[in-house]
């Protein structure tokens, strides 16, 4: 009996005239990467999402203008979203909506796929949109700015909204500013298009948060910092406020040269958590306590390329797809299931300046 193969989106960086979108799959029998389509027609398509079903892929264009529907030219970033066809998986014409800030970086959908937010990383911004119920965003209702700075001078000179994370019972939004060296936190209301301020944890001096992650069983949450090189586990208090916890870090100690963090991500069954460091050009591994969320250093892997700006694990937690943003190469490992580290499986594909990765 032949596996179902898992399937693979990759976004780029990339002009509106080059491939920014490409399809792959990934044969389990084989442990084989095949690229099936590739899409252009959207700059900088650089994070990716798609909701449960299959059928609506969404994308921030990271850039600082657009020519809008009229032919105009415009200022900011956009939001985009594709049809996918269920039977052959291709995608349909984008739809777009401006994001109302530059360098839009990331977005994040609640589980009930109601709203989607995207973060801008040089408009200060975090903007909200309602999802219509045939899947395409809505125009923007809610839009947050950001002020504040932190002592890295040339990273840190004004924010930096980096990142957006709904919570699982979608009433708060998480968002990790890189230039404040805070967690915001964002709460919903109960009137349509009410979100409101709740919360904000800061970080270490110059850390610059970038990414977090919700443990999917022991209600802790760790935030992978970019600057300082380190995860930060956070609690929650009776009021779900966070609390910050201790900073491990994500290199080696023998390692002295320039590294910076990228993604983060926790393994399905809650027991590893991996970290990629730009630089040291590996994925960080830890085992995560059950009880009481602590991380334990496992090791560091080779992503066999420069730059591991993102990776993703399959949802069956056994395979990690990781994209070498600098050498142009997709590269999939094998999960340990023991030890948890990733192992070369000798399978690699071509692709220029990938930014994201997402599995099915």
């Amino acid at each position: 009996m032949v596996s179902k193969a898992h399937e693979i989106w990759i976004g780029a960086y990339s002009a509106k005239n080059e491939v920014g979108l490409t399809r792959i799959e990934l044969l389990p029998d084989t442990g084989e990467l095949v690229k099936t389509a590739e899409y252009g027609g959207i700059e900088n398509p650089t994070f990716l999402r798609m909701n449960r079903a299959g059928t609506r892929l969404y994308a921030v264009s990271e850039a600082d203008a657009y020519i809008d529907a009229d032919g105009d030219p415009a200022e900011g970033g956009q939001l985009a979203s594709f049809p996918v066809d269920p039977q052959t998986r291709k995608l349909g014409p984008g739809s777009y909506a401006p994001t109302h800030g530059n360098h839009p970086c990331h977005l994040s959908l609640t589980s009930s796929e109601d709203w989607l937010a995207v973060s801008n990383y040089n408009g200060a911004s975090v903007v909200l949109y309602p999802v219509n119920p045939d899947t395409r965003p809505g125009p923007p209702m809610v839009r947050f700015r950001h002020t504040g700075t932190g002592p890295n001078a040339e990273r840190q000179e004004a924010p930096h909204p980096h990142s957006v994370f709904f919570s699982e019972d979608g009433r708060r939004l998480y968002v990790c500013d890189l230039g404040m060296d805070k967690v915001m936190v964002y709460e919903r209301g109960q009137e349509q298009g009410e979100w409101t301020a709740c919360d904000a944890s800061s970080l270490e001096p110059g850390a610059g948060p970038r990414h977090l992650i919700l443990h999917p069983a022991n209600g802790y949450l760790y935030v992978v910092n970019e600057l300082n090189s380190t995860v930060t586990r956070f609690s929650k208090n009776a009021e779900g406020q966070l609390e910050r916890k201790e900073s491990v870090s994500t290199l080696p100690g023998s390692f002295g040269g320039d590294s910076w963090c990228a993604e983060i991500v926790v393994s399905p069954d809650g027991r590893f958590l991996y970290v990629s460091n730009r630089g040291h050009d590996s994925i960080a591994v830890f085992g995560i306590d059950g009880t009481t969320g602590v991380l334990t250093p496992a090791g560091h892997v080779s992503t066999r390329g420069h730059w591991p700006r993102n990776f993703t694990l399959t949802p069956d937690g056994q395979w990690l797809i990781a994209a070498n943003e600098h050498s142009d190469t997709i590269v999939l490992f094998r999960i340990e299931p023991q030890s948890g580290l990733p192992v070369f499986t000798g399978s690699e594909l071509t692709v220029s300046k990938p930014a994201c990765v997402l599995a099915r």
